[in-house]
């Protein structure tokens, strides 16, 4: 049951966070948001349901912070990135990672040293093995990269992920506008898949349009038939409250 909870609370936060003083923009950054989430994993006849929360907000120095939570009786998971935004281009600062519970502790870490071009990894004591160029992304950054894609009136978009000492590559591109259905009533959205080499498994996500591009909805499947789905519940974001499913 445990890894039950904290495969849905992975695939929540790995799916689905300003610029200094001295930086220019040439795009306005998304919007800060405080947003709940339900997410179920199925798997042969036992679904499992998970709440989760998400929220961005600036902080005193300028820099974002992009929170991703979610508990359970059992198990809690913790990720938050911190970052800044040159030229529409999201560039991590710091980023941390932790569960607790039962039967799991977890801890993971970074800092990105752009003076450096290096990442240090501090549960390894060293520095990972690639330089650090602009458009690298942490765990967490790259979700918020794909609003302001998105934004800026991109279809096709791929990322090079910080992951302990190595780089993931992940590539998206939209594929339909369209209503969804939600307690808020008809939302116009932008539905984007992560296009990966294995057929058998799919990953959609769906971002509300009219509301600074937030996600409202993912869906993946996996080659062994097990499926996710994550939708939100509710959402305060420009002032505005958005129902979910």
């Amino acid at each position: 049951m445990f890894k039950y909870i904290v495969t849905i609370a992975l695939i929540i936060s790995q799916t689905i966070a300003t610029a200094s003083e001295q930086t220019t923009q040439t795009v306005s950054p998304v919007s800060t948001y405080q947003a709940s989430y339900e997410a179920t994993w199925k798997a042969g006849w036992f679904p499992i349901t998970v709440d989760a929360s998400r929220s961005l907000t600036q902080l005193e120095n300028g820099q974002w912070q992009l929170t991703f939570e979610a508990y359970s009786s059992i198990a809690d998971l913790h990720e938050e990135s911190q970052y800044k935004i040159e030229n529409n281009t999201i560039k991590p600062q710091n980023y941390r990672y932790k569960t607790s519970g039962f039967l799991s502790k977890k801890r993971r870490a970074q800092t990105f040293d752009w003076d450096k071009k290096q990442v240090w990894v501090p549960e390894r004591d060293e520095w990972a093995n690639y330089e650090l160029t602009l458009g690298i992304q942490d765990n967490l950054s790259y979700q918020e990269q794909i609003r302001l894609d998105l934004k800026a009136g991109k279809t096709e978009f791929s990322y090079a992920v910080a992951y302990k000492n190595r780089l993931k590559h992940y590539d998206f591109k939209v594929v339909k506008h369209s209503q969804v259905k939600t307690k808020q009533g008809k939302i116009n959205t932008v539905e984007v898949i992560q296009t990966k080499d294995n057929k058998k498994e799919s990953t959609r996500i769906w971002f509300a349009v009219d509301y600074d591009y937030l996600l409202i909805k993912l869906e993946t499947k996996q080659s062994n038939g097990d499926s996710n789905t994550i939708t939100l519940k509710e959402a305060q974001i420009k002032d505005k409250t958005i129902k979910g499913f």
